[in-house]
């Protein structure tokens, strides 16, 4: 009987998604199933409208998880959202992929947040930072549905990974109980004698804004078999080849970790690999999973400070 509902249920999605890509209409709401819809992202004066694909179970309870999904290079939401559909169905969460085109949203607008602009060589005001766009979509799904979820979850994969890490770094007064950053390429280190973006030189991070970044729910997650070289690393500034994805990780972790103790605070973040799994592998979302929903469901009140 278990088998059948399953049968049910996995068909339920397909067919849900099968209209989605059929449609060309995008609604302005958040309906049972798989849809989409256009979210006016204000950033600063700009108004830019962005895609937004969902999957809401028809079960969803008021008090059911909210799981953001970035995607990478591909800058497809939609890719992401046919991989996670069945896992929101049968975990019972809100999945919202947002699509981030390139045209729109460059490697600095993206990966990086939009915490700097290349072209005027300068820092940009916190209000037009990229990760702003994930509060105010979170706001707009909680009066949708009518929820009662006061934080969410968010996940990232390759540059997608790079938007999360940063954003724990950059706004750990974000609503996130648990990010998950899987398969980054590269990392911004906690190293306020680096350059941007691969230290906090110049940034508007301060000691007290790392502390509270650290003790948020961060996980570093990366396939066993990601890209990595035969020959290892002894510094970051020799993580320089494409294939020292993997070295790249363990080097923002220990850093992190290690100047948490020399500020004497919390650490909650994680490092953790996917066995067999190398970059592009569908083992990511289900370990992911694993953890978002043992994930708390309210956030540290040290954690707001």
């Amino acid at each position: 009987m278990s088998g059948l509902f399953l049968s049910v249920r996995s068909a339920a999605i397909f067919c849900s998604l099968c209209l989605l890509l059929c449609s060309t209409v995008y609604c302005q709401t958040i309906n049972d199933g798989a849809g989409s819809f256009a979210f006016d992202y204000k950033t600063g004066d700009e108004v830019k409208p962005v895609t937004v694909y969902y999957y809401c179970p028809a079960d969803l309870a008021e008090t059911s998880r909210i799981v953001f999904v970035m995607h990478g290079d591909s800058r497809s939401g939609l890719l992401y959202l046919k991989e996670w559909a069945q896992y929101a169905e049968k975990e019972n969460f809100l999945l919202l992929c947002p699509e981030l085109p390139k045209d729109q949203f460059d490697y600095w607008a993206y990966n990086c947040g939009n915490i700097y602009d290349s072209q005027k060589k300068s820092f940009n005001p916190k209000e037009q930072w990229t990760f702003n766009l994930i509060e105010q979509l979170f706001d707009f799904a909680v009066a949708d549905r009518e929820m009662l979820t006061r934080c969410y979850c968010i996940f990232g994969h390759s540059s997608g990974a790079q938007f999360v890490h940063r954003m724990v770094i950059f706004m750990p007064e974000g609503r996130f109980s648990l990010a998950i950053a899987n398969g980054a390429g590269w990392y911004t280190l906690s190293d306020f004698d680096r350059p941007f973006y691969s230290g906090l030189k110049n940034t508007a991070v301060t000691d007290d804004q790392l502390k509270k970044a650290f003790a948020k729910n961060l996980i570093i997650l990366m396939g066993e078999k990601d890209f990595f070289t035969q020959t290892r690393p002894d510094t970051y500034d020799e993580t320089t080849h494409k294939w020292d994805r993997l070295y790249r990780a363990e080097f923002f972790f220990q850093t992190a970790k290690e100047n948490s103790k020399q500020l004497s605070a919390d650490f909650n973040w994680l490092y953790r690999t996917v066995p067999n799994a190398d970059h592009n592998n569908p083992r990511h979302a289900i370990w992911a999973t694993r953890y978002i929903v043992k994930s708390p469901k309210t956030l540290r009140k040290t954690a707001r400070k």
